[in-house]
């Protein structure tokens, strides 16, 4: 009973390392490899499956994007039920592929089956990348065993509501990628726009279709055979995400199920980085957010019935405010302030608490600094309102639970429908 009413204390002092560790990846400043390969041939794989509404935005950005060789581009159309197929057809020198739904994995396979590239590139059908992005990334590539490259990922419509928040996650998804990058250390490779060298890739057999993170196991995969990942600062590919709660849910339960997946797969003891660094912090975040879930909602929940729903009061002002400084910056900015006023106590995971907290923040304006390069209500909202968006990815985290005793996990998935 001690040891599961020390448990936020245990997680919370975790976190302020795993944060602490953050700050020291910042700070290093590695040599990159040298530029040994000259590669001038690359080929663009779209795949997508009901994409009517970006395909041509996607399509377009890739033909408009400058490579100094030559460029090929296959587009997939991975059972699309709408017009995706139509609207990708109409585009001159871009070849276009037509499968049975079987998934994201499958369909860049098919493509490779025709790649004749030094490179491969794969770009969401729901994606568009800037126009020195291929450039860019090419650069990384060609550097001594670098066989696969990412870069920035923005959320292309953040101006919708839950997107602000999304947006927000992405710059700091691309800065922790930038920062394990230091150390050889990123297990991901996203959707929006990658760069991999075709021979490694094709000796690997492809991207695999066990699971929804293909990104996160065909990086996984290279590192494990002692290639190298680089992180490409300048290059930036804008994403649309699902706007509508069947939309976020759906890519939510799907991110969940798909690193559940990673963990019954890839977890081991093994001397590499990822997996005495990176593949027990992915780990940890999820259990944090599972435990300190479920912690969390008690709180919520228990408070509001203990000081209002216990005296027949469900809704005034004063609930209001209670369920305001629960889901805004507010609620820890009093609580640090009753702190150091005195008026509550000050306790070990107290302090590890707000510094965790005042450490974090940080790192979320630099992300938005660095890559976005202004600052304005968009990001402000989402920094105040955060913990809302944090509490409904902790449930979600919590409710996949069960996908992790699942016999096995296939990469396919419903979309726009």
């Amino acid at each position: 009973m001690v040891f599961f009413e020390d448990l936020p204390i245990i997680i919370t002092f975790i976190f302020l390392l795993t944060i602490l560790s953050y700050y020291i990846l910042l700070f290093i400043k590695p040599k990159k490899p040298k530029q040994v390969h000259k590669f001038s041939s690359i080929t663009i794989i779209i795949p997508a499956h009901n994409e009517e509404k970006y395909i041509a935005e996607a399509i377009e950005s890739v033909i408009k994007a400058e490579f100094d060789g030559k460029k090929r581009i296959i587009v997939v159309d991975d059972g699309s039920i709408d017009q995706t197929y139509e609207i990708a057809s109409k585009y001159k020198g871009v070849k276009v592929l037509r499968t049975k739904h079987s998934g994201k994995s499958n369909s860049i396979n098919k493509a490779l089956s025709y790649a004749k590239g030094d490179l491969i590139a794969v770009v969401d059908g729901d994606s568009c990348i800037n126009r020195d992005a291929l450039k860019i990334m090419t650069e990384e590539v060609q550097r001594e065993n670098v066989v696969a490259a990412t870069g920035i990922v923005k959320v292309r419509n953040r101006n919708k509501f839950i997107c602000m928040w999304v947006h927000i996650e992405q710059l700091y998804n691309s800065l922790m990628r930038s920062l394990f990058s230091k150390i050889h250390a990123n297990i991901v490779t996203p959707g929006p726009l990658s760069v991999y060298r075709r021979k490694e890739i094709m000796e690997l057999g492809g991207f695999s279709t066990k699971g929804f993170s293909e990104d996160i196991d065909i990086t996984i995969r290279l590192i494990r055979k002692g290639y190298k990942i680089g992180f490409a600062e300048n290059a930036v590919a804008e994403t649309n995400m699902p706007y509508d709660i069947k939309g976020f849910l759906r890519q939510r339960t799907r991110f969940a199920k798909g690193i559940l997946n990673i963990f019954k797969r890839h977890m081991q003891l093994n001397k590499t980085i990822i997996d005495l660094y990176t593949l027990p912090l992915f780990f940890f975040a999820y259990m944090q957010a599972v435990i300190m879930g479920f912690f969390i909602t008690y709180q919520i929940v228990s408070g509001y019935f203990t000081y209002f729903a216990s005296k027949a009061i469900f809704f005034n002002l004063e609930v209001l405010k209670f369920f305001f400084e629960w889901f805004s910056i507010v609620g820890f900015v009093k609580w640090s302030f009753s702190i150091f006023s005195g008026e509550t106590a000050l306790t070990f995971i107290a302090i590890v608490g707000i510094v965790s907290t005042l450490l974090s923040y940080p790192l979320f304006l630099f992300a938005i600094i660095k890559f976005d390069k202004k600052f304005d209500l968009r990001h402000l909202i989402p920094l105040f309102f955060m913990f809302p968006f944090w509490l409904l990815i902790m449930v979600i985290y919590i409710l996949m639970i069960p996908e992790y005793f699942r016999k096995s996990q296939y990469n396919i998935w419903k979309k726009n429908e």
